[in-house]
Formats: C-alpha cells, structure tokens, sequence
C-alpha cells in the first residue's frame, strides 16, 4: 500500500514538474490573443444589441440562436475532427472566424442583421470548443489530464479577464463598433503562433476494435436524436450526467443572458458591466488550476457537487437584488463572484468526467455532444429568460434559474461515477 502511495506521489512530481508552468505545450499560449478578443468583445454583444434598439426578449433570442448554431458546430466540428484526426486545422479555422466577423459584426444596422450574423460566427467559433481539449487530453500524460485541463483553462482564463480590463478602459473612449473592429485585429496573433506552434499528435487504434466502433459511429448529424438515446442506453450513467448537465445549462442561459440587461436598465454603465465580468473572470482564472490539482485527491462528482451548490447561492444573491434595487450593484457583484468562484469546479471535474467515462477515438465526440447537450440547456434558458422578463419581471427570471440549478444538483445526488 505504501508503495503504491509513494508511486503516486512520485509520479505527479515528475507530472507538475514536466507540465510547470515553463514546461507547458507552447501551443497553450496560441489562445492568449484569441481570448483577448473573445473575452473583451463579449460582453459588448448583448450592449451592442440594446444599442441598435433591442430589448431583453431579443437579447434572449440572440442568445439562444447562437447557442443553437454552437451545439450544431461543436458537434459538426468535434465530429469532423474524429473522422479526419486532424485538430489543428479546426482550431486555426475557428481562430480565423473571429477577425472575420467581429469586423462584420461591427457593420451590423439593425438587431434582427445583428442577431443573424452572431449565430453564424457562433458556428464557426464552435470549432474552438470540443476540438482543444481533445487535443489538451493528447499532449499531456492520462494522470494528468486534470492538472492539463486546470493550466490550459487558466491561461486562457486569465487571457479572457486582460480582454475584459482591456474592453473596461476603452470603453471610456472608444465605441463599441470600434471596439469590435481592435478586438478583430488583436486576434491576429493567435492565428499566427497557432499555425507554428499546434502539433498534431498521432491516435494509436487498436484495430480488433475497428468493426466494434464502426458501428457505433453516427456519420450522418441528421442522426442526433439516435445518438443521443445510443448513448443514454448503452451508457446509463452518461445519460444521467449529461441530464443534470441539462438542468443546470439552462439555469445557466438564464442567469447569463439577463445579467448585464438588469444592470442596463438599472442605469449602470458599460464600465460596471464590465467591472462585474472581470470580477467573475478574474476568480475563475485564479481557481483554475488550484481546481485541476485538487482534483487528482478528490471525487470529481463530489467537487461537481459543490460548484453547482456554490452557483445556486449566487444566482439566489442576484434574486434578492432585484427586490432590493438599492443594493443591486452590491449584490449583483456578489452574485457574479460567486458565478466565477463556482464556474472552476463545475467547468474542470466535468470535463474530466466526460473525458474519463469515453473511449480514446470516442473524446471528440463525447465532448461534441456534452457541449451539444450543454448549448441546448442554454439555448432554452435564454429563449425562456426573454419572455420571463417580460412577464414577470427580472425576479421571475432569476427565481426560474435558480430552481433549475437546484433540480440539477438533485440529479447527480445518486449518481456514481
């Protein structure tokens, strides 16, 4: 026993000390640029929307068209990304879309062009989603997989925060079709180091499983339904993960699209905004690889567990500001604190969950259709949060967003993994 421990501990100093923070793929750092761009332009989209004469049904709209087209990409792309084995290509594709049509984005007259353009480039930017981490779980060694995970998402963790503080201060002189032009061109190096730096690593098969996989593949995307009940059936505990991922994806659309409307209507500033998103960014980035460590010694679940009690507490913060306008601002940081603080634990462990429970040539698949199923939680969550504002108010909202993250926690109360 006591070799087996000291095994273990040796074998994640050699990991840390190889996977440090001077010693991680290069390639990690080709998203830095990229979520600078991704991060600070947005929380300008659901500004810019307000801008041009939107309101919150049509926030929630866009919101939930562009994470219509985000599922239908992540699985198209984590598809694609199978079959080819090939994950460079998608992932410079995805970084190309950004300058592209941040800068079309910019030109946009009316909420409805608007909305339009933002589920298209949410397609393209799909790409970006299930392809890395497949690639994250191929650079680094399987006990690893966690600490890999937590380092990739810290960098581009903090990345996105610099864009956000980057968005706070030009705010202040720049509009917000100027800052999606800069946001465009900042992008730029991604593309660049991306190309020089993502290696692709080869997938070794073993080929008495060829025929068993055959059939398991779905080719056409016009079988998701079939695939989707493939997988509950002949993976239960899949299934029930991915429904209480469900539950708490559409708290999540709820929560996230109506936030900065709240404030808006309030009479908050773009620079509040702002300040709330580098908030919750800020604490995300910190816990990311604190969480992916912690990790390697605890139950995934349990931790899984424990975010999503931290976010309903949250979402339950922002509920008591919208009866007590006073303190909104206060309260509504709070809240988004404690959305960053919780978002570490959900996003890792679930992560490695879905990574742990697939089979090797099955990861960009099952990470496709996690986010799939994750993007159609949100999907409705947005859609729905429209309407709730305008027939209930704001507490209506935040009072359905939180029942649907306490039903998720309440899923995953039996299972096991």
């Amino acid at each position: 026993m006591s070799q087996r421990i000291n095994a273990t501990m040796h074998a994640k100093k050699v990991s840390h000390r190889y996977y440090g923070i001077s010693k991680v793929p290069k390639w990690f750092y080709s998203f830095i640029p990229f979520k600078i761009s991704t991060g600070g332009s947005s929380i300008l989209m659901p500004l810019y929307l307000l801008q041009l004469g939107g309101n919150a049904q049509m926030v929630g709209i866009m919101n939930s068209l562009a994470s219509l087209s985000s599922m239908i990409g992540s699985l198209f792309w984590g598809k694609l990304s199978d079959r080819t084995l090939r994950r460079k290509i998608f992932i410079l594709f995805g970084f190309f879309s950004v300058s592209i049509f941040l800068t079309v984005l910019s030109f946009a007259n009316s909420p409805a062009e608007f909305i339009i353009l933002n589920a298209v480039y949410s397609f393209f930017l799909a790409s970006t989603l299930s392809v890395p981490i497949v690639l994250v779980l191929r650079s680094v060694r399987k006990h690893s997989w966690d600490y890999g995970i937590g380092k990739f998402n810290e960098i581009s963790g903090w990345a996105w925060v610099f864009g956000l503080g980057l968005g706070f201060v030009l705010s202040q002189y720049l509009t917000i079709r100027q800052l999606l032009l800069l946001f465009a061109i900042l992008n730029i190096p991604s593309l660049i180091w991306g190309a020089k730096t993502i290696r692709e690593i080869p997938i070794y098969v073993n080929r008495k499983s060829i025929r068993i996989f055959g059939n398991y593949v779905v080719e056409k995307i016009r079988y998701v339904p079939t695939f989707m009940l493939h997988i509950n059936l002949r993976k239960p505990k899949f299934g029930k993960f991915y429904f209480a991922s469900f539950l708490f994806w559409i708290s999540v659309g709820m929560y996230f699209s109506q936030f900065p409307v709240l404030l808006a209507e309030n009479g908050f500033e773009r620079r509040y905004i702002y300040l709330a998103a580098i908030l919750n960014s800020s604490v995300s980035a910190f816990m990311y690889l604190k969480v992916g460590l912690m990790l390697e010694n605890r139950d995934k679940l349990k931790v899984l567990k424990e975010g999503i009690a931290l976010r309903l507490i949250g979402i339950a913060t922002i509920l008591i500001g919208t009866f007590m306008l006073p303190y909104l601002l206060p309260l509504a940081f709070l809240s988004y604190f404690l959305a960053g603080y919780s978002w570490s634990f959900i996003s890792i462990s679930s992560t490695s969950i879905v990574g742990k429970l697939a089979g090797e040539r099955e990861k960009g698949t099952a990470m496709g259709t996690f986010n799939l199923i994750n993007s159609l939680g949100y999907i409705i969550g947005s859609f729905l949060s429209g309407f709730l504002v305008y027939a209930g108010g704001f507490t209506a909202n935040f009072g359905a967003s939180s029942l649907f993250a306490l039903l998720s926690l309440l899923s995953l109360r039996k299972l096991e993994i």
